[in-house]
């Protein structure tokens, strides 16, 4: 701060001016959480047939149970419809589906067995909860804006 002849004051600091904070479209934003969830769907395949020493323990399947529901929570913040909140779980399982396929030398990503399985459940039925609590929540609203 400046006295009254242009010196400096003392002790006095100057504002500090704050940026604006950064607001994404809404589409945007659930477009990137939606390559967010193929890019974690495709870490989790990776991880899934991970042993400690003879046993198989599919981390990929346990990651799966936290991040979905996560990503859903995420996109359907702020809005009241369930295509945009779904759309990361969509995305995760359209692209675990992609990977269950063989590629060009006939190698699979996906095992062919219970981990598969597992992946699949741990991955979609949290998520589908968080997806229909969402679902009942903007129905809730939809009936209080009704009335």
């Amino acid at each position: 701060m400046t006295g009254a002849g242009g010196e400096e004051l003392p002790g006095v600091s100057q504002p500090v001016r704050q940026r604006p904070a950064l607001h994404l479209p809404a589409v945007v934003e659930v477009a990137l959480l939606v390559v967010l969830s193929a890019l974690v769907a495709v870490l989790e395949v990776l991880y899934l047939p991970v042993h400690l020493g003879a046993v198989a323990v599919p981390l990929g399947a346990l990651a799966a149970a936290v991040t979905n529901p996560v990503l859903v929570l995420a996109a359907g913040e702020g809005t009241t419809r369930t295509a945009v909140a779904g759309a990361p779980l969509a995305g995760w399982v359209l692209t675990v589906l992609l990977l269950t396929f063989g590629g060009p030398g006939g190698d699979v990503l996906v095992p062919n067995d219970w981990r598969a399985l597992v992946l699949l459940a741990l991955g979609v039925v949290p998520a589908a909860l968080v997806l229909g609590r969402h679902l009942g929540r903007s129905a809730l609203l939809r009936a209080q804006s009704a009335q």
